[in-house]
This record gives C-alpha cells, structure tokens and sequence, in this order.
C-alpha cells in the first residue's frame, strides 16, 4: 500500500505537468490511472475533473468534483471547478452557488469574484453582478476584467456614460485593445458625439489598419458628412479582407449610386438580393431604377417592398425624393402615376402614397 501511494503521487506530479503544458488527453490517462489505485484520492479527482472540464466533458467532470464534495464539502478546487463545470454547460444559476460558497472561504479570490458578477449578469441580476464587479476592484482597482465586465454591465442596462468610464479605464492600461476602441467608438456614435467616435474609430484602425468594425464606423462617419468617397474608400477596404455585411454592402451600394457610379451600385445590389430579399437592398435598387428614368423597374421594386414589408408611405417617399432632390419633379410625377395605378386594388397604401404626394407637391 505504501509503494501505491508513492506512484499515485508520482502520478499525480505527472498528471499536473502535463495539465499546465495542455498536453490534457495524456494528463487525463495518468490521472485515471493513479484513481486505479488511490479512488477516492482528491487531488487526483480534482486533477482529472479539471482536465476533463477542458476536455468539454462536462458530466464526467462533474462527478469528479461532486465525488470529492461528497466527502469534502469545502474543497475549494472542487467548489470552484464544479461551478466552472456548470458555466461550460450554461448552468449559470449552479455556477454561482459553488462560486459564492467558494467565496465563504476565500473572499478575496479576485478570479472568481469576477465569475460570480459575470454569472450575475448573463442571468439578468445586475445589482448582485454590479456589486460583485465593485467588491473586485477594491482589491484590485485596475483589475482589466473587473472594469471590462463593469462596463459590459453598464451598457447592457443603457448607462452609455457609465460604460464609457470604465471602457476608458480600461484603455488607460491597454490602449490598443482593438475590441474596446470599437466598442467605445460606437457608444459615441449612437449617443450622438459623431466627431469622438471618428477619433475611437482612428485610433482603432492604427492598431489593425483593416479592422472591419472601425473601418465600417469610420465609413459611417464619413456618410453621415456626406463625403461619399471617403466613406467608399474605407468600405472597399474591408473588402480587401472581408466579403461584407449586408448592411455594409447596403450603405456602400449607396455611396456608389450618391456620387453617380450607378453600374457598380447595381452590381452591389444585385450582389446583396442574389444571397436574399433585404429591405434596404430592393429600396436601394428602386431608387437606382427611378435616378436612370427606368420607371417600370422601379415601380417593380417598389412593389416587391409592399409586398413584403408595411408601408407608412417612406418607401414611396424615399423613391421619388431622390428625383426631387435632383429637380426631376416630372419624373417623380411619372413614377407616382405608375405606382399609384400599380397599388389600384390595395386602398389603404393608395391612400398613403396620395398622402405623401400631396406632401411632396406631385400632382394627382
């Protein structure tokens, strides 16, 4: 029996150097060996558990821990990596409780503080995770994860200011963290302060001159100024990576038509519609129709909108607005005639576009 113990020991050393050098398949087997001799061993259970858990063979993992919390009920490696278990199969509510009894003995465990706040907040308790997140900083007030989860929760709730505070505490200790850049640039953005989150998106591509995200942000920039070339230019370059969301192509099918590329504003469209019907995409290409006076086309695709989505009347205005914005109110007037000819049998978005074309000066 002595000479068992001394090899499970010796397995044991094995077992955790293979564990730290991820070599887990091979620490597995050495584990489970040594449990042939010693079964109800904890450190080998918990060393077998841990490796399994990274294995992403969670049940076997749990009963490993669970075998040692049996016998232990406060082995904190079996406390801790059962609710890490949990966490791998999106059992927050169990991953908590083993964290917070975890806790109970060593409440200064910064690592698991954070879990337990980020448990808290996949779960939807923001005061519990908000208090965790805090009681982690005040033991490590630069703690990047603490700030980072911190932030997260703050943006989940809606405090964008908030948010933005600990994102830029964050920055100050790693400022070229490209996901927080982004992040930070588009809470400037949708709060409003376009011009700071043009300076977030730059800095952003500095980093990673080919960042989708930033360039995507910084493009959006450029288009709210209107100056459509500059906004293509960054687009196209994510293209050079990235074959583009439908909302990117959308936006820069757009800039192609707004400064009078109109093939290749096609193209993108048809680009968009040939992967699925999308809104922004059919609207886009009928606004092209109507600018090259290709009234049935356009009336076409106007009528493929309708069909699919409910007009309050934007979609029509949106068509002829284009012409009226370039002194065409003839051609308005045209494609009016034939879209309200085309919606003859459906009263109420005839009524809608009668609406908008009084609005819009068109003559019935």
């Amino acid at each position: 029996m002595q000479h068992d113990h001394a090899r499970v020991v010796e397995l044991s050393k094995q077992g955790h150097r293979l564990f730290k050098s991820r070599r887990y398949r091979e620490a597995r087997d050495v584990f489970e060996e040594a449990l042939q001799l010693e079964p109800d061993n904890p450190y080998i259970l918990t060393g077998l558990g841990d490796t399994l858990r990274l294995l992403k063979r969670y049940p076997d993992a749990a009963r490993c821990y669970q075998s040692v919390l049996e016998k232990e009920p406060k082995n904190l490696f079996a406390l801790r990596g059962l609710g890490d278990t949990y966490r791998g199969q999106r059992r927050m509510d169990l991953a908590v409780d083993l964290w917070e009894r975890y806790l109970e003995f060593r409440p200064r465990d910064i690592f698991v503080l954070t879990r337990v706040a980020d448990g808290h907040k996949s779960i939807g308790s923001y005061g519990s995770a908000e208090t965790f997140y805090r009681q982690a900083l005040t033991i490590n007030r630069d703690d990047r994860y603490a700030l980072m989860g911190l932030a997260d929760l703050f943006q989940k709730t809606g405090d964008s200011g908030q948010a933005i505070r600990y994102y830029q505490q964050v920055l100050e200790k790693c400022p070229n963290m490209i996901n927080i850049l982004t992040i930070v640039g588009n809470l400037y953005w949708h709060g409003g302060d376009h011009d700071k989150a043009k300076e977030y998106f730059e800095k952003a591509i500095e980093v990673e001159g080919h960042n989708p995200y930033a360039l995507y942000g910084l493009g959006n920039y450029y288009r709210w100024r209107r100056n459509y070339p500059k906004a293509i230019e960054l687009w196209e370059r994510i293209l050079e990576k990235d074959e583009g969301t439908v909302n990117m192509l959308t936006r820069l099918a757009d800039a192609y038509r707004n400064t009078g590329k109109l093939d290749t504003a096609e193209q993108t469209y048809r680009r968009i519609l040939a992967k699925g019907y999308d809104k922004f995409g059919q609207l886009g290409l009928g606004k092209l129709h109507a600018l090259r006076g290709e009234f049935n086309e356009a009336a076409q695709a106007y009528s493929i909108l309708v069909t699919r989505e409910e007009e309050d009347g934007w979609f029509f205005s949106e068509l002829v607005g284009s012409l009226l914005h370039g002194g065409r109110k003839e051609d308005a007037q045209k494609l009016y005639r034939m879209i309200i000819a085309q919606q003859e049998s459906n009263p109420e978005i005839s009524r809608k576009i009668r609406e908008q074309a009084q609005r819009h000066y068109l003559e019935d």
